[in-house]
């Protein structure tokens, strides 16, 4: 019964030693002896021996040997624990509570735990032995959770492989669309400015328009100038240009430009010069083929050349444009034909707009 009613102490949280600790603003070593000297006063050195000695044994070597922060608040952990069980059972003494009562106390804690769960406890069982059967229970509620995370994380991953190759379809689509949502912008706009948006915020509103239907007016510039053999424009949100540059091309295995890229590169760069506030990313994308480290590799070298020669093009010192590798990580079309895999060889150029 003695383990029962420590058991017990552990279950139950109080504030004894926390509020302790709060009154003043103590040193490690003050701290702890106060809380060792409540426990004390809860008569922890003569119920609780054990522990008394543990905390004695370790204040002592640290008072004499110095100890670091962790191990200040390890031994602070200990004395605070003391202090609790000292606690409770001054309080179990002074309320007089029968073991049949602490007991019913157990078990009704160990009821709750089960229902939180969703585990039914046995119905003749109490004390420890239904504690270690409901342990049983919610290890194996905690492993069936498991297996469940695991089939969901893997059908998951089919998702994404089956999503990945409809976002190549779904491209000409969304550039459709987009011209829509410009048309809808602009009319939305216009009608919170008839509708009397509040004359301190007209012209900022207006300012706002201003510049969304100059962006707007950039990105049809960008579309006309740029072939759907060369690349792909999509204006993600307000301030998100990305460029998908499939006319790019390398020499097998190379970071190596082939010949033929000049006027291009000069689109791109014209491109970056109609937004001069932005923060512009060069990123690199592979195909599947070969290891994965060494598409990882390939691709960050195939994005500094194209940085470099953009910074060049543009007067920028370098290291101006940011540059990432992602070789075959962010696909755009299914690896497993020619096309597939000539899409998702690639540079992404994305120009992050000021607000």
């Amino acid at each position: 019964m003695k383990i029962l009613v420590i058991i017990f102490a552990l279950a139950i949280t109080l504030n004894a030693g926390v509020a302790l600790a709060q009154e003043a603003e103590l040193g490690p070593l003050e701290e702890i002896k106060a809380l060792q000297s409540q426990a004390k006063k809860l008569g922890a050195k003569g119920q609780l021996s054990m522990a008394w000695r543990q905390l004695d044994s370790h204040l002592g070597f640290a008072e004499e040997n110095g100890a670091n922060e962790a191990q200040w608040a390890k031994i602070r952990q200990e004395a605070t624990l003391l202090l609790n069980q000292a606690s409770f059972l001054n309080n179990v003494r002074q309320k007089k509570n029968s073991e049949e009562v602490l007991l019913g106390r157990f078990d009704q804690a160990l009821l709750e735990i089960a229902t939180l769960f969703g585990v039914a406890l046995d119905p003749v069982q109490s004390g420890t032995p239904q504690a270690e059967l409901l342990l049983d229970d919610l290890s194996s509620f905690n492993l069936r959770r498991q297996v469940q995370v695991d089939s969901l994380t893997v059908a998951n991953r089919h998702l994404n492989e089956v999503v990945g190759g409809q976002v190549a379809a779904q491209d000409s689509l969304i550039t459709a669309l987009s011209v829509q949502v410009r048309s809808l912008r602009q009319q939305l706009w216009e009608t919170e400015l008839r509708a009397g948006v509040a004359e301190a915020d007209r012209s900022a509103a207006e300012t706002v328009l201003t510049t969304k239907q100059a962006r707007e007016e950039l990105m049809t510039s960008l579309h006309a100038s740029i072939s759907p053999e060369e690349g792909e424009i999509l204006l993600v949100g307000n301030n998100r240009i990305v460029m998908h540059l499939h006319g790019l091309s390398f020499a097998v295995g190379s970071s190596q430009l082939k010949g033929g890229q000049g006027e291009l590169l000069a689109k791109v760069s014209d491109a970056v010069a109609l937004f001069p506030g932005a923060q512009v990313m060069v990123e690199g994308h592979t195909d599947t083929s070969g290891s994965r480290q060494a598409n990882l590799r390939l691709s960050r070298r195939r994005a500094e050349t194209v940085a470099r020669t953009l910074e060049k093009m543009q007067g920028w010192d370098k290291n101006r444009i940011s540059t990432e590798g992602l070789g075959p990580d962010r696909p755009v079309a299914l690896n497993d034909t020619a096309q597939g895999r000539a899409r998702n060889r690639r540079i992404d150029l994305i120009m992050e707009l000021p607000q």
